[in-house]
């Protein structure tokens, strides 16, 4: 039957919700996105051991669309949070250093703070209108919740012995689908690679192999995000682009070195987790012909390094 663990963070899921419904600060916003998605993983593993038909993998389709309902209205306000967090960053690494600062950086500051303000109203209207789709929503999130807690209660599933060795095939094959990395297509790597994530957290404290798998995936994963995140911020500023460039220039130069960072984890990683030969320059091939860099360095660090020299 359902283990407690798994009504225990379906009824975890519905006191984020209603504390999301109330009030979508920073944390809850961030809390019920993670929340969502393992459940959605964790139970679309289960859905695999039951026949279509089943009221049991009904509960479940049922409850995943309203997740991806609920997933939809939490995304751009977890963007928002996340950008406003970049800048803030960012803004301080360049004011911290107490020493004089050229004046095509103060407008880079400046810079940062004006677009800081623009993306703290856009997040404030988007925290508004979540809190009214949790609320136009919220009896059919609640129903999909009891439903499949009550549904999946009355079936018994199999031992789930081997996971680890699922998880690493999962993996395997998400890869296989991907010959090159690009600027179009790694961060849907990062998507499809997020189920193996969640599910290895899940089992993390009871198998030492999914844990280290887990660990392995949140790095690649935080990796691309990371890259992402400064390539979307980087879009938004152009949107309202000043007569300065040093603000589009800097996001520029971290974007690109995020980037290589990114595809630099990838390689390292998948070959770690598939017992590749990491050193084989085949073992990722990148658009362009350019190799990753092979040492991890902060993308931000160096880009500021160079606009302070």
């Amino acid at each position: 039957m359902a283990s407690k663990s798994m009504r225990d963070r379906v009824a975890a899921w519905r006191r984020l919700l209603e504390r999301c419904g109330i009030k979508a600060t920073r944390k809850r916003v961030h809390a019920l996105r993670v929340v969502t998605l393992r459940l959605q993983a964790e139970l679309e593993r289960d859905r695999t051991d039951l026949p279509d038909a089943s009221r049991q993998a009904q509960a479940i389709l049922r409850f995943s669309k309203q997740a991806e309902k609920l997933r939809r209205a939490l995304s751009p306000v977890r963007e928002f949070d996340v950008w406003i967090g970049k800048l803030r960053g960012l803004s301080a690494s360049l004011t911290e250093t107490g020493d004089y600062v050229p004046r095509s950086m103060q407008e880079t500051v400046r810079g940062i703070d004006r677009l800081e303000e623009r993306i703290k109203k856009k997040r404030n209207d988007a925290e508004i209108k979540l809190v009214a789709q949790i609320g136009k929503r919220h009896s059919q999130f609640v129903r999909a919740s009891e439903d499949v807690d009550e549904a999946l209660s009355e079936y018994v599933f199999g031992e789930e012995a081997g996971i680890a060795g699922d998880l690493v095939e999962r993996f395997r094959a998400v890869k296989a689908d991907f010959s090159t990395f690009n600027e179009k297509n790694l961060h849907e790597f990062r998507k499809r690679i997020k189920t193996v994530r969640y599910l290895a957290e899940i089992h993390a404290s009871t198998d030492r192999a999914c844990a280290q798998i887990a660990t392995q995936m949140k790095k690649m994963q935080s990796a691309i995000g990371e890259w992402h995140d400064w390539q979307e911020l980087g879009l938004e500023a152009r949107k309202h682009r000043s007569k300065g460039k040093g603000l589009a220039e800097l996001l520029d130069t971290v974007t690109a070195e995020a980037f290589e960072n990114a595809l630099s984890t990838v390689q390292m990683i998948s070959a770690s987790i598939l017992g590749e030969d990491a050193l084989n320059a085949g073992s990722l091939q990148v658009e362009g012909g350019k190799q990753p860099a092979r040492e991890d360095q902060p993308a931000l660090g160096a880009a500021l390094d160079r606009q302070l020299a």
